[in-house]
């Protein structure tokens, strides 16, 4: 069997070094033309507390409140991340968030990199990798610097998933190390990596022979997903999410998943879906939705919505993604003449509408979202610390942040109110609310 060499393949089949750099331009500018309008927007609340917890956690003395911590040890690679890019340019908010286009980006070419797959094929990857660039549900993930960890989860995560995937092909044990290396980094990004092995063993099952001795290699991953969340749950005294309302075993979970499913598929999902039960293509369509579901499932268990975050859809939206593909990749080679040309609506529609959707539904709701804490830094500029917060809509702990972060104030010298009745003749800030 020859060996699969991914981005050789993709460069012998897409017609040369030219063409893919061409592929590659193009899915550069799909994931960054959507964001233009969002680059300039201010720090949005917790995006200066990510960048305050980069510098108290990676640093010699950090590092081992980093691994004691429940909660951010699970998001070690994106403090990393934060922390590197402060290093070279500070708290510039718009070099934070042009790094998560980037990484945007990057997760678009390496779902080109699925087209190794025969099954798939490198024409579907592409325009499946173009059709996730441009969605817009997922936007949370990119415009919102403190949810970087969402896009290195994804990342990585899928990055495993294509070594296990030529691993079931090849046997070849440098896949292996791939699996192993980018799982581990997964669970270092987010929470919702335990969900892998549930997709190995999907592929095992789609992909694969269904050989028993092909699953010996990832035997491993469930329980480390096991033992992972088991250290989770023995923190739950200190981990934030466990104590905050934010999460919970006992959530309406059957009601969460239909929800945010729903919301991702609409509408051009749930059209998708509609032209591949119309041509017969009951696998793809199957294959696509329970990737969405298996991918969900670490995020149906929020007690504070019904509806997953846009933030939390980043990889169920691949799912979406490649239903889209393959709808519009089976109506252009389809005939009478009308289907192709219904397949370029399809292209045209989405392509205009859901940036459209982001400029004029999501950026003024983020441009308000950034309102609380540029007035604070705006009220306490002229100030002398410290100040005190009398009202929402977000806590304290974020005003702290945020001045730590651009005034290069202490982390006591911004005081709430409700924990600490202030003297008469104290700087009072009363931020306004937003939508």
């Amino acid at each position: 069997m020859n060996r699969p060499g991914i981005v050789g393949d993709w460069v012998r089949q897409r017609g040369g070094l030219r063409v893919v750099g061409l592929g590659i331009a193009a899915l550069a500018l799909a994931a960054l033309l959507p964001y233009l309008p969002f680059l300039s927007l201010p720090g949005i609340s917790d995006d200066y507390q990510q960048i305050g917890l980069g510098r108290d956690f990676v640093s010699a003395d950090g590092m081992p409140k980093l691994i004691g911590d429940a909660l951010y040890r699970c998001r070690a690679t994106s403090l990393v991340w934060t922390r590197a890019i402060d290093a070279v340019v500070g708290p510039d908010i718009f070099v934070h968030r042009l790094g998560s286009v980037a990484l945007h980006a990057l997760n678009g070419m390496l779902l080109v990199l699925f087209g190794s797959i025969p099954a798939i094929g490198y024409r579907r990857a592409f325009l499946a990798a173009m059709v996730f660039l441009l969605m817009n549900g997922h936007q949370e993930a990119i415009v919102w610097v403190a949810a970087v960890h969402d896009l290195f989860v994804f990342g990585f995560a899928m990055g495993s998933l294509l070594c296990w995937l030529h691993w079931l092909r090849t046997r070849q044990t440098q896949w292996l190390l791939g699996v192993a290396t980018l799982f581990l980094l997964a669970l270092y990004s987010k929470e919702s990596a335990a969900a892998l092995p549930l997709l190995y063993a999907a592929s095992w099952w789609v992909v694969g022979e269904r050989r028993k001795e092909d699953l010996w290699p990832i035997c491993l991953a469930p329980v480390l997903s096991l033992v992972y969340a088991i250290f989770i749950f023995q923190a739950a005294r200190d981990h934030l999410h466990l104590n905050d309302g934010t999460f919970s075993i006992h959530a309406p979970f059957w009601l969460t998943l239909p929800r945010t499913l729903f919301r991702i598929m609409m509408p051009w999902g749930i059209l998708s879906l509609g032209v591949l039960v119309w041509k017969r293509a009951y696998r793809v369509a199957a294959i696509s939705m329970a990737f969405s579901v298996f991918t969900l499932l670490p995020y149906s268990f929020l007690t504070y919505t019904t509806e997953a975050p846009s933030r939390h859809r980043y990889w169920a939206t691949a799912g979406a993604a490649l239903l889209l593909a393959w709808a519009i990749k089976l109506l252009w080679e389809s005939r009478p003449r009308w289907q192709p040309v219904l397949g370029w609506v399809m292209v045209i529609g989405f392509s205009v509408s859901s940036p459209l959707y982001l400029w004029q539904k999501k950026l003024p709701q983020y441009q308000q979202r950034a309102v609380p804490t540029e007035a604070f830094l705006e009220f306490a500029r002229d100030k002398r610390p410290p100040v005190w917060i009398a009202q929402g809509p977000y806590h304290a702990e974020i005003y702290r942040f945020t001045a730590r972060v651009m005034l290069g104030w202490k982390h006591h010298e911004v005081k709430s109110v409700s924990e600490e009745p202030p003297p008469a003749d104290a700087p009072i800030f009363e931020a306004p609310l937003h939508p």
